[in-house]
């Protein structure tokens, strides 16, 4: 009998190849070390643990073998390079800024920060790339910061838009200045805001954006969303799916704590209801952008056909359109929503996260905050003091 096929074979002097399958693609990425019986035998091991995390959905390529040229093909936003996605984020931003600063800001980005960074794919962007250039610079720390400042606006949205995990500049410090501070780009809209926001709009836009604010799904998620999505005899939807904007088609979730059911108040179940008259005939995406009668292809799309004009018509301030979900987040956790049902409807790991990110008050929307705690200290309270 011939020896038996274990998947993992020498590569070379100082390497190990392993053999599997992945969404019908031959993979075999290298795993770098001698080939010894031992490392053969861990490498059998590995491969096993390889083959369980693709049959239960919980394997991510990328992650597993970062240095491998195959990872492109499973997560295609990882190829975006900075050059790209700083001019997109840039020439979708540049009208928010005055004009005294517009050109400066637009030299930082094309003459400075695309030059330097922009051959790196945004995923693999460090902050040791981003700190060897710090230290080349001469300017004034205020020169440095705004060039860091723009730097860091993008990253912040590259998070939010799903392309990257973590900002490279997130709790980082130059010259004794904190660069990215993460709690900075929770930016919740408050329900007088919101309230301004869908009555300056109508039709699929104002369903669109309903149901963003009332459910906090993420932006990639509700544009994928689909009329078989909808369990309408218990009033909730299925995240089963999301699209970036680089993608450009439809994927997996951000998590696999993303796959989850939504619960649908009265309010989105109304908008659901009227939105079927645009799109229900045709039984698969939900929304659609109703210049073109086709579905979202991402989130610029939508920030400059709807969420932009709406909020100058609204006046109100702006914030990216992403910040729908942390109004959700925020308000729910405000108003007195259970930690955990919360927790379960974003779709986080644990209830744990949801509240080190969101437990804030909305001021505006609090306004008997402090009161029970003023009232243990106010002189004229009477003190109850249990009997002996």
């Amino acid at each position: 009998m011939g020896k038996k096929r274990t998947g993992v074979r020498k590569g070379s002097a100082n390497s190990i190849v392993i053999t599997f399958t992945y969404q019908g693609t031959q993979c075999r990425p290298r795993i770098w070390g001698e080939p010894t019986e031992t490392n053969l035998k861990a490498a059998t091991k590995f491969r096993a643990r390889v083959l369980d995390a693709i049959e239960d959905g919980t394997f991510d390529y990328a992650t597993t073998f970062p240095k491998d040229k195959q990872r492109y093909l499973f997560n295609p936003t990882s190829a975006i390079k900075v050059k790209q996605y700083l001019t997109e984020w840039y020439e979708g931003h540049k009208h928010n800024y005055a004009d005294s600063s517009l050109e400066k800001n637009t030299n930082i980005i094309y003459n400075q920060l695309i030059p330097t960074f922009g051959k790196y794919p945004i995923a693999e962007l460090k902050w040791l790339d981003i700190k060897k250039w710090i230290k080349k610079q001469s300017n004034t720390t205020k020169t440095l910061s705004n060039k860091l400042t723009l730097l860091n606006q993008a990253l912040d949205e590259a998070v939010d838009d799903e392309l990257i995990a973590v900002n490279p500049l997130y709790g980082k410090k130059f010259k004794g200045k904190l660069v990215s501070n993460k709690n900075e780009i929770i930016d919740p809209c408050s329900t007088k805001e919101i309230r301004l926001i869908l009555n300056s709009c109508d039709g699929q836009i104002h369903n669109l954006f309903t149901l963003a604010f009332f459910t906090g799904l993420r932006i990639s998620e509700y544009i994928a969303l689909t009329w078989n999505d909808i369990d309408w005899s218990n009033n909730r939807l299925h995240v089963n799916k999301a699209m970036t904007q680089a993608a450009k088609i439809v994927g997996l979730p951000k998590t696999s704590t993303s796959y989850r059911w939504v619960k649908l108040t009265e309010d989105v179940i109304t908008i659901l209801k009227d939105q079927k008259q645009y799109t229900y005939l045709q039984n698969k995406e939900i929304f659609h952008n109703p210049r073109l009668n086709k579905p979202w292809k991402g989130d610029q799309a939508i920030r400059k056909t709807g969420w932009t004009p709406i909020l100058r018509k609204a006046e109100v301030r702006y914030r990216y359109p992403y910040q729908t979900r942390h109004t959700f987040a925020s308000l729910a956790i405000t108003s007195g929503e259970n930690i955990g049902w919360v927790s379960k409807q974003m779709g986080h790991k644990d209830a744990g996260f949801t509240y080190r990110t969101y437990a804030r008050f909305i001021d505006e929307d609090a306004p008997e905050a402090g009161n029970k705690f003023a009232s243990l200290i106010n002189p004229k309270t009477e003190l109850k003091i249990a009997s002996k």
